[in-house]
């Protein structure tokens, strides 16, 4: 970490506020190949890289219906039973994957583990059973408990919360005392709109423009 980043990271800061996936590790690419190996042997079709972009960040309870629409296919079945079956599938093809293939990048263990006396949390729409799982396979239990770990589900988004967060748990900290770090543009605008210190990880899956206050190469560990 450079001295001028992690000056960025410790100056009058109180809280991290963390995507997971594509941002804390590159697994976001893994997640939709797991989804792709299931779709393909259970209806024969696979996402294509702009729908998937278009789902990024969303509940899977959101997405998956979203999948069917734009597919014209029935995961859920006449009463909405398979959306489980097919998740747990889904879960397990993925975990597989990740715990085979994937692990943090080196610039967020840096971070997670050379900054001391800020809180951190977890925002992310994965699965609660997986997230916990990656979380112990990567060491970084000891980090995100039940306590700072927030599963955005039902009609909750991810900047619920941030505001939940910022105003019922920072209580009286400054905007610009939070950093959030997230690989998706328009919940960096989220963050930008609260007054945040946003951090973009370019982890090279959409290469979406990141209008962040600091974007991060993940491909070639490149600070700000």
């Amino acid at each position: 970490m450079t001295d001028k980043f992690k000056k960025v990271l410790e100056d009058n800061k109180r809280a991290f506020i963390f995507d997971l996936d594509g941002t804390i590790a590159d697994t976001e690419r893994i997640h939709w190949e797991a989804h792709n190996q299931v779709l393909k042997k259970r209806f024969g079709i696979e996402v294509d890289l702009p729908h998937i972009l278009s789902y990024l960040g969303k509940p899977e309870s959101v997405f998956l219906k979203e999948i069917e629409r734009d597919y014209n296919i029935s995961i859920g079945g006449p009463k909405g039973k398979g959306y489980d079956k097919y998740i747990k599938e889904r879960n397990k093809v993925a975990e597989k994957l990740i715990l085979a293939k994937s692990e943090p990048f080196p610039f967020m263990k840096e971070v997670l583990f050379d900054t001391f006396g800020i809180k951190i949390y977890l925002v992310s729409a994965q699965n609660k059973s997986l997230i916990q799982k990656m979380l112990k396979a990567w060491g970084l239990l000891g980090k995100f408990s039940s306590d700072n770990t927030f599963i955005v589900e039902g009609d909750k988004t991810k900047p619920y919360y941030y505001d939940y967060i910022f105003k019922i748990i920072l209580k009286n900290a400054a905007p610009n005392e939070v950093i959030l770090f997230e690989d998706v543009n328009k919940y960096i605008l989220e963050g930008k709109k609260r007054g945040f210190v946003t951090v973009g990880i370019d982890n090279g899956f959409s290469n979406e423009k990141l209008d962040a206050d600091y974007v991060i190469d993940a491909k070639n560990n490149i600070m700000p």
